[in-house]
Order: C-alpha cells, then sequence, then structure tokens
C-alpha cells in the first residue's frame, strides 16, 4: 500500500553520513526519486518545496537545543518550504522518545499552522536501522504502524487510486482516435461537445461561461469509476461502527457538519453574473421584488421577519433560485424568461426552523437546508425557500448586479430535490368531497 504512495521523497537531516544509505536504498532499491537538506540547505532556500510524499525527519536538527526549540525551528522550515499548497504527505520523525512524538505531533497538527499539516506522523528509531547496517523493511515498518492509523491508510488509497483514475481517463480519452493526426484533429471538439453537454447549456450562451471547469465536471463519472476500480478497501475502516460515535459539542458538530453540506450541496466558485442558469442562487438586491420575501405567512398569522421579536435579531438576506428545468433550458424553451423561487438565508436557529412554535411547517416551505457554511457569514446558516414565492421573470433581469447578485449554484442533487418538491407542491390536484 504505502510504497505505492511514496513516489518521492525528503530526508531532512542535520548529519549526511547518518542517512546516506537510507537515500540509497530510496533510490536504488525502491525507484523512489529522493532529495537531501540539511537545517543550512533550508536556511538558504529562497523557494516552496515540490510535493514530496514523505519526509523524514530528524527532530533534533540542532542538538544542542531542547526538543521545544526543535520543534518550533521545523515549524519554521515548514512554514518557508512546505507552503499551503504542498499536497499530501507524511512524516517519518526520527525519535525513540514516547513524550517528544507527543510533543511534535501537538505542534505539528496545530490547525493555525501557515503549512500543509501532514497525513500522518509516525515515529522510527533511527539508530535501530544504524546498529543494523541497513534500511531494509524500514517502509515494512512504516507500512505496519500505519495499520492503527484507518483514516490516514484511506486516505492514502484514495489518493493512489485519484491519481491512477485520473491516468485511465486521459488514456480513454486518447483511445478515441485510432491516429495521433485524427487526435490533434478532433480531440478538442470531443471536449466541447462534452463541455456542453454537461449542463446542456446551448452554445449561444457559452460567450460569458467558463465551460472548461463544466468540462472538468463532465469528467467526473468517468473517473469516479477507475477510481472505485482501482481503490483498495481499508477493511477495518468501518469494522466497529458502533464505535464511530462523534461525541463533541453540539456547536462543534454544527460548525463541522455546515461545513460538509456547504461542500456537497454547493457550488461557490463556478459563477458568472451573465449567464442564468437552472440552479444559480441570487441574493435579491431590490428589495422592490416580488420575490423579496418581507412576511411569512403562518396558519395562525402573518409574521414581519424585520419585525417580529423572533427575526428581527438574526442575520439574514433574501435569496432566490433558478428553476427552470434543465430539458427547456437545453432546448432553448425558455424563450428568455426565467422560473424562480423565492427564499431567505439566516443564522441557524434550530427552534426557530423546527420548534413547535416555527411558522416554517407548511409544506410550501423547503426546510432542509441547514446548517450550511456561507463564506462572510460567522454562524452557520440555513436556507429556506417558499414554493408560493414562484414566479417567472426575464432572464435579463437576474443579469442586473443592482438587482439579483449571484451567490453560489445549487449542485445537481440538491437542485433536482428542490424541483422534485416544487413539482409536487404546485401539481397537487385536490377532490371536493361531500361528508355527511
Amino acid at each position: 500500500m504505502i510504497q505505492e504512495f511514496i513516489t518521492s521523497a525528503l530526508v531532512i537531516d542535520d548529519d549526511f553520513e547518518e542517512v546516506k544509505d537510507l537515500i540509497s536504498y530510496l533510490e536504488k532499491e525502491k525507484d523512489i526519486w529522493t532529495k537531501y537538506f540539511s537545517p543550512d540547505d533550508l536556511n538558504k532556500k529562497i523557494t516552496s518545496l515540490n510535493n514530496r510524499k514523505i519526509i523524514f525527519l530528524d527532530l533534533y536538527l540542532n542538538d544542542s537545543r531542547s526538543c521545544t526549540d526543535n520543534i518550533a525551528l521545523i515549524r519554521r522550515y515548514f512554514t518557508s518550504v512546505i507552503g499551503n499548497d504542498f499536497g499530501s504527505y507524511g512524516i517519518i520523525l526520527w525519535t525513540k522518545h514516547v513524550n517528544h512524538f507527543e510533543d511534535f505531533c501537538a505542534k505539528i497538527f496545530l490547525k493555525t499552522n501557515p503549512f500543509t499539516l501532514p497525513l500522518f506522523v509516525i515515529p522510527l528509531d533511527k539508530t535501530y536501522y544504524k546498529r543494523k547496517g541497513s534500511y531494509q523493511g524500514i517502509l515494512d515498518e512504516l507500512e505496519d504502524k500505519l495499520q492503527t492509523d484507518t483514516a490516514s491508510s484511506f486516505f492514502i488509497e484514495w489518493n493512489k487510486a485519484v491519481k491512477k483514475g485520473s491516468d485511465n481517463t486521459i488514456s480513454t480519452l486518447y483511445n478515441l482516435f485510432d491516429t495521433n493526426e485524427k487526435k490533434n484533429k478532433h480531440l478538442r471538439s470531443v471536449l466541447y461537445k462534452l463541455a456542453c453537454n454537461y449542463t446542456g447549456i446551448p452554445e449561444k450562451s457559452t460567450e460569458n461561461y467558463d465551460l472548461q471547469k463544466d468540462l472538468v465536471k463532465s469528467l467526473i463519472d468517468t473517473l469516479q469509476f477507475n477510481i472505485l476500480e482501482d481503490y483498495q478497501p481499508i477493511h477495518s475502516l468501518f469494522s466497529e461502527p458502533q464505535k464511530l460515535n462523534y461525541n463533541e459539542t453540539p456547536e462543534e458538530k454544527t460548525i463541522v457538519f455546515s461545513k460538509l453540506n456547504s461542500l456537497l450541496l454547493f457550488d461557490f466558485q463556478n459563477l458568472f453574473q451573465q449567464s442564468v442558469m437552472p440552479g444559480n442562487i441570487y441574493e435579491i438586491v431590490d428589495n422592490n421584488s416580488p420575490l423579496y420575501i418581507k412576511t411569512i405567512e403562518s396558519k395562525k398569522n402573518t409574521i414581519d421577519i424585520d419585525d417580529n421579536e423572533k427575526f428581527k435579531n438574526i442575520k439574514k438576506r433574501r435569496i432566490c433560485i433558478e428553476i427552470t428545468p434543465p430539458c427547456d433550458f437545453a432546448q432553448n424553451k425558455k424563450q428568455s424568461l426565467s422560473r424562480i423561487v423565492g427564499g431567505i438565508q439566516m443564522d441557524y436557529d434550530k427552534d426557530l426552523l423546527k420548534g413547535n412554535e416555527s411558522p416554517f411547517k407548511t409544506d410550501n416551505f423547503y426546510t432542509f437546508l441547514y446548517p450550511i457554511n456561507v463564506e462572510g457569514y460567522e454562524k452557520p446558516q440555513m436556507i429556506i425557500f417558499d414554493f408560493y414565492k414562484f414566479q417567472t421573470i426575464k432572464e435579463n433581469e437576474l443579469k442586473e448586479e443592482a438587482k439579483y447578485k449571484i451567490i453560489m449554484k445549487a449542485k445537481g442533487k440538491l437542485f433536482a430535490d428542490i424541483l422534485q418538491k416544487l413539482s409536487s407542491h404546485t401539481a397537487r390536484l385536490g377532490i371536493a368531497v361531500l361528508y355527511p
């Protein structure tokens, strides 16, 4: 497992003589490209290093200083030569002392560190291999110790499968053509068709739209298949589900789950004000818009959300989603009109959303989007769409940032769920029955 992951290595040590046999072993016997740096080398390094999958790191880079000082020195080196875009890697830490290892991990895994955090840190005893006179078996020892870290083992396997899957995806596309001449002539055209097909965007609408991001998304299905084919399961990962309890405070769980929900449900990157697409979510800037929610109609009363005691102090903004069915969009049936559902984004409040006195209990409200993380908002958010705020407006109005400002886009599964529930709500027929 681990030997397929390690395609390159970095050795950081104050004594080259102690690690030259390790470097020779990795390069000559394991075909792992290896680079050595001393502390002096790191002090002279003025650019960030390219990714290395494993770092062999001497804890005591300066023997005259304490463990605490050496850890601080290592963090300073990592800040300058690793940085935030280093990619996934692990660390083998040369140390025999458990307390030193724990101190190192406590500092190296700090979330505030200005460098990419390692997948794992494994302590090994360098003197054992020096006495042995050989580094034979060191990767086997690393793999054995990683067996207890199933989460890291999963990401190692996942990383390997993604790399192999991406290579296979490229080969699949290249192999569509039986000659290099045909590939050079037609591959760009095929990629263009794939990109347009992903969202069904008409070619006339692509001028102000980043098709390359849709091309990347269109290849995900092929990539996913290849990843699943190549992935080697970690059998112990979910072997004891009864022990997999996330025992943290409700507040911390809400923060973590809000970030995961945003990752799964929303696209915050591929946004273009001038490209009106199904799933686009806009902030309603114009408070005179018919979609701008000022009141909530509940079974009991009408609530002014800017004046009501429960609502007025909650941070909120009015939003809407473009909900035109993708088939109408792809087949140019929109006729420059967009179907829109209005809604509201607010600080997440479980009682307000689900409590006994919640005004959102009627079936015209879509209330499944919570908690979510939205940039610019300190607290986790919730989004509620009101199917009574279902309107058709001119597409050009959505392009006017002074009226509607694009802020995010619903991903495919979320968009499909909102569209399905809207369809169910608007298609209710009802029946008139006489009861005695």
